[in-house]
């Protein structure tokens, strides 16, 4: 395996990883208080931010296999770094005190937008 093709598998297998797990543990398995928190700042109820994570957690998961299922194309790793610049936004408008937590959306939102800018390079560079 050459080192681009590695470095790309790395880089869209690390993207897929984090959607899957950040749909499946913080919002599926084990609501956590922070994600039905940023669904309440915004004026759901309790249970309708219960919901909201449970749709978002279910679309992270498909976002996961979507990454891994369309390896060779660029659409998802796009719909990926805008996700992540949307998503970064939204907390910081609706619960900027989240910006300063311990493994906090700056750092991964700008990790994973990193991923997929790397992995759109290496696309490239591999075909």
């Amino acid at each position: 395996m050459n080192s681009p093709l590695l470095s790309y598998a790395v880089c869209r297998g690390t993207i897929a990883f984090i959607w899957f797990y950040q749909g499946l543990i913080p919002k599926l398995l084990y609501p956590h208080e922070d994600e039905l928190a940023m669904s309440m700042a915004a004026g759901f109820s309790r249970s309708d931010a219960v919901q909201l994570a449970t749709i978002a957690g279910v679309l992270e998961i498909a976002m996961a296999v979507v990454i891994l299922i369309f390896w060779r194309q660029r659409w998802p790793l796009l719909l990926t770094l805008t996700a992540m610049v949307g998503l970064l936004a939204f907390v910081t408008l609706v619960q900027p005190i989240m910006l300063g937590a311990a493994f906090n959306p700056v750092t991964t939102n700008v990790a994973v937008a990193a991923l997929s800018i790397t992995s759109l390079h290496l696309l490239r560079v591999i075909e």
